[in-house]
């Protein structure tokens, strides 16, 4: 797929067509924002600006990506455009889990079944195999169509090493880190237990593979000796060992366990053998054994010595996207470790195309103009982590031109936005709607690797609603003891019925400091009806 991108000169031209005068097309249907007041009630005031918000863009794309996922099979990736672009998808999925797990933590007392069943069919996509599904499953987009199967270590032919071609593991960390970490997630996100017992046989597997060798007996650094996990069988990638890390200290911090150690070694590598590159940050790939057949063209880079690093001519394979993706994950076990690497990163990689646009190289060794699919997926990437290190004022660069040559489309019933990059790539709808949901949220990738406090989940919220007929921008729980009151901004299209769960007396919902009434009981649980409009509500 790079060489084709690369070497597509329609593909370049369109791209840098649409970047130089998109900005002069760019429109958008005028749409009201969350409306933000604040409002005294007993004696005690409740400003809204204290409170995290989401605007009525960030749920319009929102209800686009929950409309691709519940409108099709779960073994269908059709509305992903995934018969071009294939190898894609899985990651896509991944992103999308990460980008509405931050939304969701942005409206914490929001947790209905529309949220939840949208975040968990992200996972049965993932998850779905050969065997039940044949080859429209990701085991076979990902593994079945290479025939990894038969691999071991170290010698990939020789029965009498360590099988590693298994789909689940123990080598494909591409895959299983970020299955565990969307199953992770998404139990942080909604409580549930359903998911533990697999999440925790992806960690022990793990822990066999950096502890072991293989066959039950310690060794350091593990199966391949550099305590890291491959991707494909024979090659280890910084980004993909990134995100099994944070989904170990993410485990650790939910179950109070101590698995992250077992990282110690691969992040010392890391962290030494992997920084080669004079002004870069990571190497982008390292053999750990010869691929066989054809599957060495799979690897991004040609091969100088085994072990050692992918190479792009007579230097190590590097890209912006690797770095960016590692940094926002890493940071996690390695806080503030990053600091005058990221300035450095941006620097080196930064690519200033007007005054309030830029993107990301691709590479230090290809420079040029935007074209590929690597300054592409460094341009994403760096979104997520411009805003963790609050640099705004790349972030709001970089979206200028990913998004500006497009235009934001709304359907008729006013519910769903989505960019319109149909004349260009229409795979990139699906993507731009993620990344800009995900790069402006108000959390960050650091901020969700810390659950939720124990007490959280007593705290009232809303279980029910009629959510085709609502935005929700505000809606949380405040403990504090001289507040303990439900803060919700909402607008409603239709009459819609919201029910709250975990109060322990019949509230009284406030508007403009006045009271609307009591709730009306529901069972154990509270109901409030409401016609259009938009409110600021407080209900305690």
């Amino acid at each position: 797929m790079v060489k084709i991108l690369k070497n597509n000169k329609y593909f370049l031209c369109v791209l840098i067509i649409s970047i130089i005068f998109g900005g002069l097309t760019y429109k958008n249907l005028p749409v009201s924002g969350p409306k933000m007041g604040n409002q005294t009630i007993d004696g005690v005031t409740y400003n809204f600006s204290d409170y995290p918000t989401l605007n009525h863009e960030q749920l319009g794309l929102l209800h686009y990506a929950q409309d691709l996922l519940m409108s099709e099979p779960v073994n269908s990736f059709d509305n992903f455009y995934g018969s071009l672009f294939a190898s894609y998808i899985m990651f896509l999925f991944a992103f999308t889990e990460y980008a509405m797990a931050s939304l969701f933590e942005t409206t914490p007392g929001y947790r209905t079944e529309a949220y939840e069943t949208a975040a968990y069919r992200l996972i049965e996509k993932m998850n779905t195999s050969e065997a039940d599904y044949g080859n429209d499953s990701i085991e076979y987009i990902r593994w079945g169509k290479t025939n990894f199967d038969e691999y071991y270590y170290p010698n990939a032919t020789d029965p009498s090493g360590v099988y590693v071609g298994g789909f689940r593991g123990p080598a494909n960390i591409m895959w299983s880190a970020h299955y565990v970490l969307m199953e992770s997630l998404y139990k942080r996100s909604f409580n549930t237990n359903e998911l533990d017992s697999e999440i925790s046989w992806f960690i022990q597997d793990w822990n066999n593979s950096l502890q072991t060798d293989g066959f039950g007996n310690e060794m350091e650094g593990g199966i391949w000796g550099n305590g890291l996990i491959p991707c494909e069988p024979y090659i280890d990638f910084v980004q993909c060992n990134s995100i099994a890390v944070y989904s170990t200290v993410l485990y650790d911090n939910l179950f109070g366990t101590g698995y992250t150690g077992m990282w110690d070694f691969g992040l010392n590598f890391i962290n030494t053998t992997m920084r080669e590159i004079e002004g870069s940050t990571f190497i982008d790939g390292w053999f750990i054994q010869e691929p066989i057949g054809s599957l060495g063209g799979m690897a991004g880079g040609g091969i100088e010595e085994i072990p050692g690093p992918a190479m792009d001519g007579e230097v190590p394979n590097d890209s912006s996207y690797c770095n960016a993706w590692s940094m926002t994950f890493l940071e996690s076990v390695m806080p503030n470790n990053f600091t005058e690497d990221y300035d450095e990163f941006i620097e080196n990689y930064r690519v200033d195309v007007t005054g309030d646009k830029m993107y990301l190289s691709g590479s230090l060794g290809n420079p040029g103009s935007f074209g590929s699919i690597n300054d592409m997926l460094g341009t994403l990437f760096t979104c997520i982590l411009a805003k963790q290190n609050g640099d705004y004022d790349t972030l709001n660069r970089l979206q200028n031109f990913l998004n500006s040559p497009y235009n934001k489309v709304w359907s008729e019933d006013g519910r769903e936005m989505h960019y319109d990059t149909s004349d260009f790539i229409a795979f990139l709808a699906p993507v731009l709607s993620v990344l800009r949901i995900w790069a402006t949220t108000p959390f960050t990738v650091n901020d969700l690797v810390t659950p939720r406090p124990a007490e959280f989940w007593n705290y009232p919220y809303i279980s029910q609603a009629d959510d085709d007929s609502i935005w929700v921008y505000q809606a949380q729980w405040d403990p504090a003891p001289e507040k303990s009151a439900f803060i919700l901004n909402l607008k409603v299209d239709q009459v819609a019925t919201l029910t709250f769960s975990n109060f322990d007396h019949v509230p009284t919902a406030y508007s403009r400091g006045d009271s609307l009434g009591e709730l009306t009981v529901s069972g154990s649980d509270y109901t409030l009806a409401l016609t259009p409009g938009s409110y600021n509500l407080v209900i305690k």
